[in-house]
């Protein structure tokens, strides 16, 4: 059997045993970026997670940062080898590893799909407030809310997934083979957490949008539109303030970079999961 070389060194057991977010020594560049770029992303999450508002950082750029760098150690055949040795010998860690990748891939499938209709419901609504037409107004302000339902169960289930492969237990083994799966767990454990932060705050800009309509600094007109009573085109339009059209313009560019960003991680997240299961069935 070839002996790995994309462990830790000898000093294994000591650094296994050292803080899930302190450095650890690796002797290739893959595995000490992919171990780097893990702790950058569990640091977000924390900072996502005690200061909602302002964290700075794109988490779904650490995200594909992450998987980018975990598709370059799948590509390696060493990492490859160990992989399959662990799954052949039933690893549960291996199962685990295959099970939170197919529910990353399943979740962001999903969330392509909310902000697709999140960015449709909010130009809608722009739409409507700049006619002065309350029933689309109406309509775009209830499309948000179903989103944003949608979008804090997808939470809640990555919630679920990060908590069934505790990232700070994922690399616990000395031998080789099992460094490289816990690595490969870790990576989805913490980007189950990190989309549970996304996703969340996703649902915040959701609640913004409709927000943003009703506090505007004359809203009178949105009760004139009808909104509130009935969803029905006022008789006499009347159009939104301009700094709440200007503001909802702004929410559908940030919609838009998120989607952007949501179709690069579903993408890897599929080449990870099609890498895994070359792995650990090979042809």
């Amino acid at each position: 059997m070839i002996g790995m070389q994309l462990t830790i060194r000898p000093a294994a057991a000591a650094a296994a045993a050292r803080s899930a977010s302190l450095p650890r020594e690796h002797s290739h560049p893959a595995v000490a970026r992919l171990d780097g770029g893990i702790r950058a992303l569990r640091s977000w999450s924390a900072a996502a997670t005690a200061r909602f508002a302002g964290v700075d950082g794109d988490g779904l750029a650490l995200v594909e940062d992450v998987l980018a760098v975990l598709g370059e150690l799948l590509g390696l055949p060493q990492a490859a080898a160990a992989i399959h040795r662990a799954g052949a010998g039933g690893g549960a860690a291996c199962e685990r590893a295959l099970d939170g990748f197919l529910a990353l891939a399943d979740a962001y499938g999903t969330f392509e799909s909310a902000v697709l209709a999140l960015r449709q419901s909010a130009a809608e609504l722009r739409t409507g407030a700049r006619r002065g037409d309350g029933a689309t107004v109406a309509a775009a302000l209830r499309a948000h809310r179903r989103t944003e339902r949608e979008l804090c169960r997808l939470a809640a289930a990555m919630r679920h997934a990060s908590r069934r492969t505790p990232a700070a237990a994922a690399r616990t083994a000395n031998d080789a083979d099992g460094e490289v799966v816990g690595i490969v767990a870790e990576a989805a454990a913490v980007t189950a957490a990190a989309s549970e932060a996304i996703f969340l705050r996703c649902a915040a800009m959701s609640r913004d949008v409709p927000a943003t309509v009703q506090t505007a600094a004359s809203h009178k007109w949105l009760a004139r539109l009808g909104v509130t009573r009935a969803a029905k085109k006022a008789a006499s339009p009347e159009m939104a303030p301009a700094p709440a059209l200007e503001r909802l313009e702004e929410l559908e560019q940030c919609i838009g970079e998120m989607e952007s960003g949501s179709e690069k991680v579903f993408r890897r997240l599929l080449q990870t999961r099609v890498s895994l299961l070359n792995i650990h069935n090979p042809l």
